[in-house]
């Protein structure tokens, strides 16, 4: 299988004219001065693309939310270089969807069917439950490259994404060059399937952010928002990317991120009122600090404020915050609307429990099903990566706090 590159690796521009490339530059970045501004942003963006209208302006509140969390508490050694680059590949791309859509509006008329929507914790076994849901030749999921590179580049052929494919591997070789340990600690994957939180970076409301920098206020802050908007630009992008692989059209969508759970289930059920909602189970003893580690390989280097004693209380105080909702909106929910899974069943019967769980969502699963889950599984053997190594006590965590503060969620599903 092809390698590329996690859900959070920061965006910068690529060399090639017109293409945005996720690789962090260096404190030569194209924005001037330490401290980032809004409209210093928006007008950086229409320089680059050449373009005026960024359409429904919802987005500027979160935006200049998360600029001041950046400036205040990042900490970041070159802000215009990660976060700012970040930032501004995210404000180039809502001008070129709006463009996109003007030149082709016949996009909103692509009919988007949801499978489910995978929504436990991270570390849980979701990227597995992911690739094996998403390999049915009866489904569709995002593609890592073209969550990175959503639109044609110019002088693209229609229907042929050749050149964005392209650039995505040569992204791989750099990312991999600057940060070799990120294989051991999360799948990097080029042309497998992605999660859709790298689109839903572009509203700004996303946990991508104080995943990758020390802006926990921004963190609790995005969960207490409205997200109706941000899944109303991901249907967008959803309908975007189907009318450019018409293959598409009549397979159902898997979707899958721990943002939703994090922030995002108020929208994705406005926006998607009747998913099938699959909870991954897994200790939190056992995901917490490995989640924690992956942060902390992305913000170590970058960030002065950064500490890793106080990583563990962030994202105790997230994970926790996520569980408790979802457990009050599940009393309102239909018992047969979420599908549990447990990480262990995942772990000793892949394709017996991804049966389960299509049967559960409605779909049944046929012979077809099975032969590509189990291709999917000979291509995701766990031992080809490197060993993910770290412990609960570099990040101010202890197997007992843990238990105590999750025994709540423990008692019921584990």
């Amino acid at each position: 299988m092809v390698r590329g590159r996690s859900a959070f690796w920061p965006a910068a521009r690529c060399s090639r004219p017109g293409a945005r490339c996720p690789v962090l530059v260096h404190s030569r970045g194209i924005l001037a001065g330490a401290m980032l501004t809004v409209p210093t942003l928006l007008q950086k963006a229409r320089t680059a693309t050449t373009l005026q209208d960024f359409g429904d302006e919802w987005f500027l509140r979160p935006l200049t939310r998360l600029v001041d969390e950046v400036n205040a508490h990042a900490g970041l050694v070159a802000p215009e270089a990660g976060a700012g680059q970040r930032i501004l590949s995210a404000l180039e791309d809502r001008l070129r969807l709006v463009q996109y859509l003007k030149d082709h509006p016949e996009v909103h008329d692509e009919q988007i069917e949801i499978a489910c929507a995978i929504i436990g914790l991270p570390r849980t076994g979701s990227t597995v439950m992911h690739r094996l849901l998403a390999s049915s030749p009866r489904t569709t999921s995002f593609f890592w490259w073209e969550t990175t590179f959503p639109l044609p580049l110019a002088g693209e052929a229609v229907g042929d994404p050749a050149p964005r494919i392209a650039l995505a591997h040569q992204i791989v070789d750099r990312l991999l060059s600057e940060w070799p340990d990120f294989e051991s600690i999360d799948p990097i994957e080029a042309e497998a399937v992605a999660e859709e939180v790298i689109l839903l970076d572009r509203t700004f409301l996303s946990s991508t952010y104080d995943s990758m920098m020390p802006i926990p206020g921004y963190g609790a802050w995005q969960a207490d928002q409205d997200h109706a908007p941000a899944y109303r630009d991901l249907l967008l992008w959803m309908k975007a990317l189907q009318f450019q692989s018409p293959w598409r059209r009549g397979r159902k969508w898997v979707l899958k991120t721990p943002h939703h759970l994090l922030g995002g289930m108020n929208g994705l059920l406005k926006v998607f009122p009747c998913v099938p909602l699959v909870m991954t189970h897994r200790n939190v003893g056992q995901v917490l600090p490995s989640y924690c580690s992956m942060c902390a390989s992305m913000s170590i280097g970058a960030s002065t404020t950064y500490r890793r004693e106080l990583q563990g209380a962030h994202w105790t105080g997230r994970f926790r915050t996520g569980l408790e909702r979802f457990e009050a909106l599940r009393k309102t929910l239909p018992e047969n609307r979420i599908v549990d899974v447990r990480y262990e069943d995942t772990v000793s019967d892949p394709i017996g429990t991804a049966s389960r769980v299509m049967s559960a969502i409605g779909m049944g699963c046929d012979s077809a099903d099975r032969a590509a889950m189990e291709a999917c599984m000979a291509a995701n053997v766990r031992e080809n990566r490197p060993k993910h190594k770290y412990s609960a006590e570099e990040f101010g965590l202890t197997r007992e706090g843990i238990a105590a503060d999750f025994a709540f969620y423990h008692d019921r599903y584990l």
